[in-house]
């Protein structure tokens, strides 16, 4: 079945839905430290090996929320690391934040606005994308917050509209937007700086053939339907989306102070991309992520050809303020280096991020309305000398109200024989975890076992962990 611009306005609302009714499966457990020999020292004499490898650092991450505030999300643009609170945006500036006076709109559509995407170059271009949170009545809109530029608004009205999309070319600025309403269909449009000659390929000048082409309630469409854009500092210009409508996905390119466009087949390579993929822009490449079941595609030099693919499967992807292209795969931060990915990380917790900033050593990210900061330190593994053994369970739908109280779950655990000596908790790790504070190692392994059987589609594992400010569930509360 054909996509259509409605069914792109009204799928968000199916997901979320079955994101709040579905408990997602548990992911790959807390990264285990390995365990460490003590040092030997070398005979008198004898010549020392060269060190190894530095060890990968495990990365911690620590609620940031300097000065009693409450950062929602953050993004890396050039020359600064910002981050967002309801209209307001500001910079990183060592352990607090220095907001911008300038703010977005307090609310459109009756409804309070959120912001989507922080783009662009601090201080005097900053781009912002942002909505009111009414699905009936979204309001994709664009401002630029600092520095010239001309702000745009879709469907003021309420209805099907979107922003798909920000390419920065030189000092311009391309946006990507559609919209049902008064037929202004979809549409390239310079909202910053001098204006850019770029047109999408109609599908006659593309040899689509009529019965492909989708045309209802708006002006004749391009080739491509573009889903989302991206450039490379060099100026590459790149649109991704379903060729002729109906094709397999397509690249649409224009090359460095190029006008008119050039198509690439995706389909050799990757044979759906899905509703919501991503174009990243470095210096000279333009990659294309779209999920964790197909390869990320990098389009250099104008050949495209697909990277090797991560041991688990990428769950983000991004690039780095210096233009570095980075994934989170399973517990894993990894970076593409010399033709490879290079493992730069491991995260306490895997963890699925809104955002992810790596700005020189400094690495940010935000997750469920918050924002962290990822500094080096101790995974979970569990050891001899643990004082606090904890039984981690599984990661808890975000979709679950906050006094959910997992029925099925203390179902299975009143029936442990030192259920009295246990505590059922829910905490706050990168994402809200449910787990068993247990008194012993041995009641630990006993616990798990006592959980494999009875919940048989769950993994628990053994930890070292003091939950700070964890929400106690009880077990046997008559309910």
């Amino acid at each position: 079945m054909p996509r259509t611009p409605l069914l792109r306005a009204v799928l968000p609302l199916v997901m979320l839905a079955c994101v709040a009714s579905c408990k997602k499966d548990a992911p790959p457990p807390p990264q285990q430290e390995p365990s460490k020999a003590p040092p030997t020292a070398a005979p008198s004499g004898a010549s020392v090996a060269p060190a190894g490898p530095k060890a990968v650092p495990t990365l911690v991450l620590e609620e940031f929320a300097p000065a009693g505030s409450k950062p929602e999300a953050v993004f890396g643009v050039e020359g600064a690391v910002v981050v967002t609170h309801k209209q307001r945006v500001g910079r990183i500036v060592g352990d607090s934040v220095e907001w911008l006076k300038e703010t977005i709109l307090p609310e459109i559509a009756a409804s309070p606005t959120v912001i989507d995407s922080v783009e662009g170059r601090f201080p005097d271009a900053i781009d912002v994308l942002y909505r009111s949170d009414s699905m009936r009545a979204p309001v994709p809109s664009y401002m630029p917050l600092t520095g010239k530029g001309t702000s745009k608004s879709f469907a003021w009205g309420g209805g099907p509209a979107a922003i798909n999309g920000l390419a920065r070319i030189g000092e311009s600025v391309l946006l990507l937007g559609w919209s049902y309403v008064y037929d202004e269909g979809i549409f390239f449009s310079t909202v910053r700086g001098p204006k850019l000659d770029r047109k999408q390929q109609t599908p006659a000048e593309a040899g689509c053939k009529p019965e492909e082409v989708q045309n209802e309630f708006m002006p004749v469409r391009p080739a491509i339907w573009a889903d989302t854009i991206a450039a490379s500092k060099s100026g590459v210009l790149v649109a991704v989306g379903k060729m002729c409508h109906e094709r397999g996905p397509a690249l649409e390119v224009w090359d460095e102070n190029a006008t008119k466009s050039r198509f690439i087949d995706v389909t050799p390579l990757v044979k759906d991309v899905g509703y919501w993929p991503k174009l990243l822009g470095g210096k000279d490449e333009v990659w294309l992520y779209s999920g964790k079941t197909n390869p990320i595609l990098q389009l250099e030099g104008g050949e495209l050809t697909a990277l090797p693919r991560t041991e688990a499967p990428p769950t983000l992807a991004f690039v780095s303020t210096s233009g570095v292209l980075h994934v989170v795969a399973g517990p894993s931060l990894e970076r593409w280096e010399d033709g490879k990915w290079v493992e730069i990380g491991k995260l306490s917790w895997p963890t699925l991020f809104r955002t992810m900033v790596v700005d020189g050593d400094a690495m940010w990210a935000s997750a469920e309305g918050k924002v962290y900061k990822l500094r080096e330190g101790k995974g979970w593994s569990f050891g001899q000398d643990c004082k606090t053994p904890f039984v981690y369970l599984y990661d808890v739908s975000p979709g679950n109200a906050n006094n959910f109280t997992f029925p099925g779950t203390r179902k299975a655990l009143a029936t442990f024989p030192g259920v009295a000596d246990i505590r059922l908790v829910e905490i706050r790790e990168g994402g809200r975890r449910l787990g068993v504070e247990v008194k012993s190692q041995e009641q630990g392994e006993a616990l798990i076992t006592h959980v494999r059987a009875t919940m048989k589609d769950e993994n628990p594992i053994l930890i070292c962990h003091a939950p700070n400010e964890p929400r106690v569930i009880e077990i046997n509360d008559g309910k």
